[in-house]
């Protein structure tokens, strides 16, 4: 099913992402991080041997530095364990923000079994859809801005069914702009539960960017198929809705209006999550990039 949904659906828009390099066009510069822990560090050889480096620059948030996966070392508060990710992910952008912000356009980061489409991922954040939302909605940029609007990308949920608590998943990461960033740790991180120990960081996230007016943006293409995708590409095939109530299915709780099968994604998918073994990832890349 992985393969039926990368051959059938989605695609790596390498003519329209040529198109622009060839034009000679100001792209967008990404910088992805995907954080893990040390005894995983093998595991993201697959990532930096695939899609790691087509990211404008690449980092793995760990808990020990080493050159040989790119790996650094950032501290946080408390222990190193799933239940504490909040810590670990306000650690991670404090980082990028301190390191890379002048640097970069977008930032983007997610777990050591996600698999970034960068090409379409590029293509996405150039779009007019995204210009004209990062400068207020009204107008394309000019190059002459003093203000962007912050931009919060990726698969929306509503949390435990509440439409109220919209929120990106964090499985296939999401993806900030230079003004969701700066607001991110400058006014909004060191008052919003700061000391707190939880696994929901992306849950936490945008209920920090909720505080001041930024909700997670809609990012569905214009026939309603998903660009940041929570699981692999055979299993959003495949899915359909649970019929047996009531429904104990999270996903289907949690889920905005879905489609189902090849229907589900976007032909220019951006992300997927869950790719693992690291094998798994090298033959989804191999496919989508036609080396088999």
């Amino acid at each position: 099913l992985n393969y039926r949904m990368l051959t059938e659906k989605v695609f790596v828009d390498m003519t329209g992402h040529d198109a622009k390099d060839k034009a000679g066009q100001k792209r967008a510069k990404i910088f992805c991080v995907a954080y893990t822990i040390s005894s995983s560090h093998w595991k993201t050889d697959a990532i930096r041997e695939t899609w790691g480096q087509k990211c404008d620059g690449f980092i793995v948030a760990s808990n020990k530095t080493d050159p040989a996966y790119n790996a650094v070392d950032i501290v946080h508060e408390g222990d190193e364990a799933y239940q504490n990710i909040w810590q670990k992910v306000r650690a991670i952008w404090a980082y990028v923000y301190d390191n890379y912000y002048e640097a970069y356009d977008w930032f983007h980061i997610g777990g050591d079994d996600l698999y970034l489409i960068v090409e379409n991922l590029r293509l996405y954040l150039e779009s007019e859809e995204i210009q004209v939302a990062q400068n207020g909605g009204y107008y394309l940029p000019d190059g002459n801005e003093t203000h962007q609007t912050p931009l919060f990308l990726g698969r929306r949920f509503k949390y435990l069914g509440d439409w109220n608590k919209i929120f990106n998943s964090g499985g296939s990461g999401y993806t900030l702009n230079k003004a969701s960033l700066k607001l991110l740790i400058t006014e909004l991180f060191p008052a919003h539960f700061p000391h707190l120990r939880s696994f929901a960081e992306d849950v936490m996230v945008a209920s920090a960017f909720r505080k001041a007016g930024v909700f997670a943006f809609e990012t569905k293409d214009d026939a309603g198929g998903e660009r940041y995708m929570p699981f692999s590409p055979a299993h959003h095939y495949g899915y359909r809705m649970p019929t047996k109530l009531p429904i104990k299915d999270w996903y289907a709780n949690y889920a905005i209006d879905i489609k189902f099968g090849p229907d589900h994604c976007a032909a220019r998918s951006v992300a997927f999550h869950y790719i693992k073994p690291p094998p798994l990832m090298r033959r989804l890349h191999a496919i989508l990039y036609h080396y088999c």
